[in-house]
C-alpha cells in the first residue's frame, strides 16, 4: 500500500480551461493543482503484487496477470469506506495516523484474515465458479465482494448489484433501509 501520486507534476494534470472532476468534485486545473494533488492522493491505489503468503492450496504468491479486475474491485469498495467513515473531504498526509483510515487500510492487507484482501476475493470467487488464479469479470468480483461486505460489521454497507445494467431505485432504498431479504445473502450473528 503506497501513495505513488504524490510525485505527480504538471504534466500529470491536464492543463485545461475546462473544469476537472474527481469523484463529483469539480477543480479549475490551473488554480486548483495542489488540491487535485491531494485529493488525487488521499484515494486508495492497489496494483499487482507478488511475494505475499500464497492464497489457499494455490500455490500463487502473485495476483500479476489475473488479479487486475479484483484490484479494481478492492478500490471501488476502498473508496466507499473512505467516505463512509472519513467523508468526502478528508485528505491524506504523510503524517496521517487516523484511527479509521489505518483500520480501512488493514482490510485490504494481503493476508487471509483481511476482510477484502486478494486471498478472501480469489477464495470467494470459488462461490461464483472461478478458480484462485482465473480472470473476473465485473459482475464476479461485484458479487464476491457483496458476499464479503455481509462480513464487514464495522462498515455495514449495503452492496447492490445491477444484473442487465438495470437498477431497479426501490431494490436499492429497500437494501438500504432494511438489508437483505429472507433467501439473500445473510449477516453473520
Amino acid at each position: 500500500l503506497t501513495h505513488e501520486a504524490r510525485g505527480l507534476d504538471t504534466e500529470d494534470i491536464p492543463h485545461t480551461k475546462e473544469p476537472v472532476w474527481i469523484l463529483g468534485r469539480q477543480y479549475n486545473a490551473i488554480n486548483d493543482l495542489e488540491e487535485i494533488r491531494r485529493d488525487i492522493q488521499s484515494r486508495l491505489w492497489f496494483s499487482y503484487r507478488k511475494g505475499f503468503v500464497q492464497i489457499g492450496d494455490s500455490g500463487l504468491t502473485s495476483d500479476k496477470g489475473w488479479g487486475c479486475m479484483l484490484r479494481c474491485g478492492q478500490m471501488l469498495i476502498g473508496q466507499a469506506l473512505l467516505l463512509l467513515h472519513l467523508g468526502r473531504d478528508w485528505r491524506w498526509t504523510a503524517q496521517c495516523r487516523d484511527r479509521s483510515y489505518l483500520r480501512i487500510l488493514r482490510m485490504f492487507e494481503d493476508r487471509r484474515t483481511a476482510p477484502y484482501s486478494i486471498h478472501q476475493i480469489a477464495l470467494m470467487g470459488a462461490s461464483e465458479g472461478k478458480q484462485v488464479g482465473e480472470w473476473f469479470g465485473p459482475n464476479t468480483v461485484a458479487q464476491v465482494l457483496r458476499k464479503l461486505s455481509a462480513y464487514d460489521e464495522w462498515s455495514s454497507v449495503a452492496f447492490h448489484v445491477a444484473l442487465d445494467n438495470t437498477i431497479v431505485i426501490n431494490d436499492v432504498r429497500r437494501l438500504c433501509t432494511e438489508g437483505p431479504r429472507p433467501g439473500e445473502l445473510r449477516r453473520r450473528p
